[in-house]
């Protein structure tokens, strides 16, 4: 019998080694073939509280943890590709691609298919927040309201380089392409009924996207995306609440399975593992075990 595909994914780590240490834990104890990590990988905040040294305190963090860190994963699990994208912080992301890198890809709008006939695709962009970092921020439509903007707020000078700009933020981010128009443009999986989608941003108006008050903080353009092509997983972070808040770390779109596992720093490691092909009766979180009493896969 043909053995099926393990998934390890979470998000929102955010340079923690401890949960990087964890999610090695996971990757050994649950036999995963495949760890997927869907932003804010590196470290948010230097040491200098200097918003001047978050690329070179990221880039310290990329060669003496993180490269190191995935070729352990590689070297001692059963683990064969990692995949990544960017989250909001990770303004030194770039970087984690100078060289290539054994099982390591990057799946920033780009997408992989993988030998079992089903496919993955990634996402990095979130709506406008209120933090000052906007590489990796979009409006998600020309009609979408977004918060108050700090200014001002940065972006990376250039992908080789260390220095920020500083930007308006509210004529930075109306000059970009929407997360709307982007999605259009997204690599095409050959069937949406295998595909996997890793994207950033939860989708607005789900269990997914919560902050406290009960109040939504996804991307609408996101959340019409899966209704409309119905994919067979969404994967998703950035809201590290959202589970604690809405009482579920996943949600149903249609027939798509929607997942956000949640990150609360300072805790046990939040992810999930599942088979792909057979994602609703092999989920697992790795701290959260009860599903809400009004859904159920």
């Amino acid at each position: 019998m043909r053995c099926r595909v393990k998934v390890l994914y979470a998000s929102d780590l955010h340079g923690e080694i401890y949960l990087y240490h964890e999610l090695l834990d996971v990757a050994r104890s649950s036999s995963a073939e495949k760890i997927a990590l869907g932003g804010d990988l590196l470290p948010s905040f230097p040491p200098t509280k200097r918003y001047e040294d978050m690329i070179p305190n990221q880039k310290a963090f990329i060669d003496q943890f993180l490269l190191p860190f995935f070729k352990r994963v590689i070297e001692t699990t059963g683990v064969r590709h990692l995949f990544l994208i960017a989250g909001n912080w990770d303004l030194g992301y770039p970087f984690i691609f100078r060289e290539p890198a054994e099982g390591l890809i990057d799946l920033n709008q780009k997408i992989y298919r993988l030998g079992n006939g089903y496919e993955i695709v990634g996402y990095p962009f979130v709506p406008p927040t209120p933090f000052r970092p906007k590489d990796y921020e979009k409006m998600d439509d020309p009609e979408s309201p977004w918060p108050p903007q700090k200014n001002p707020s940065y972006i990376r000078t250039s992908d080789q380089s260390d220095e920020l700009t500083a930007i308006d933020p509210y004529l930075y981010l109306r000059s970009r392409e929407t997360i709307q128009q982007d999605l259009d443009r997204l690599p095409k999986p050959f069937f949406p009924e295998r595909a996997i989608y890793m994207m950033h941003s939860p989708p607005f108006g789900t269990r997914l996207d919560m902050i406290q008050g009960r109040k939504s903080a996804g991307s609408r353009s996101l959340k019409a995306f899966i209704e409309s092509h119905q994919p067979l997983v969404t994967l998703h972070g950035h809201i590290h609440e959202a589970p604690q808040v809405s009482g579920s770390y996943f949600d149903l779109i249609g027939e798509t399975l929607s997942i956000n596992p949640g990150q609360l720093i300072s805790k046990k490691l939040h992810a999930v593992t599942f088979e792909i092909e057979k994602v609703k009766n092999t989920l697992k979180h790795t701290y959260l075990n009860e599903f809400p009493s009004d859904i159920r896969l």
